[in-house]
């Protein structure tokens, strides 16, 4: 499939290489092997699904590890004549040490948490945040994080501060996530995804700024970051991880 960046001007010097009902990704390359994606997602026209691998409650709470391929082709199996997967990203913050592996900052998927996270109490104080999400109502938040998220929203995930010190200022692998609120009624509509083989914190927080997100944190990055639209990996990653996150947009 061919992803060639036409030549339309977009947001923040991003240009579109993928539309779909409720679901766009923009790309930036600014050097030729140093890329970094932006994707739109406006919840009343597309949907956010939660991806795990096998959850086992023997080792409690840990999650097997899959390729980000290997999850695509699980959303996939999702589609309806309704919606269909355009993108996958990677998650949450894991043991690399594990598999299966426990999980940092929390997760629930699917209505069900499969654990409030085995680094809370000693890992990032006060940074920790989680990133929640109702595919019913369509609404998403990011706020500080609080078991009280879990028991409101049938899916949330462990994130961390935009700024906390995860080699802040080096150029790494990235993955972070924002929203906004397009309407102006407290409620975030839209989620917005920045994922990057090359670049420092700062960039990842200015790019989803620029896309008007009032709230962002950072997903896992280094070597878990991947994305992959309508089935191509734009970056990918040998690593196996335990969760993703299914993008699914809109069937006209």
């Amino acid at each position: 499939m061919d992803y060639t960046v036409k030549a339309i001007p977009a947001t923040c010097g991003f240009q579109p290489i993928m539309k779909a009902t409720g679901v766009k990704v923009y790309y930036k390359n600014r050097q030729s092997s140093k890329k970094e994606y932006v994707t739109v997602m406006q919840s009343t026209k597309a949907k956010l699904q939660n991806l795990t691998g096998t959850v086992f409650s023997i080792p409690a709470s840990r999650v097997s590890k899959k390729l980000l391929t290997e999850f695509w082709q699980d959303a996939v199996k999702s589609n309806t004549s309704t919606r269909k997967a355009r993108v996958v990203i990677n998650g949450t913050f894991f043991s690399t040490k594990q598999d299966p592996t426990g999980i940092a900052f929390g997760l629930k998927a699917r209505g069900k948490i499969i654990t409030y996270g085995y680094g809370i109490a000693n890992e990032y104080p006060g940074e920790i945040r989680t990133f929640s999400f109702n595919p019913s109502t369509g609404i998403a938040s990011i706020q500080a994080y609080n078991t009280e998220s879990f028991r409101r929203f049938p899916e949330v995930i462990g994130v961390l501060d935009a700024n906390a010190n995860k080699a802040a200022t080096q150029y790494l692998p990235r993955t972070f996530v924002g929203v906004r609120d397009d309407n102006g009624d407290n409620l975030n509509e839209t989620v917005i995804f920045y994922s990057s083989n090359h670049a420092r914190q700062l960039d990842a927080s200015n790019a989803l700024k620029c896309f008007g997100a009032n709230t962002s944190a950072m997903l896992d990055g280094g070597g878990s970051t991947g994305i992959i639209v309508d089935g191509e990996p734009l970056i990918d990653t040998p690593r196996k991880i335990p969760h993703a996150i299914a993008i699914y947009g809109g069937i006209r």
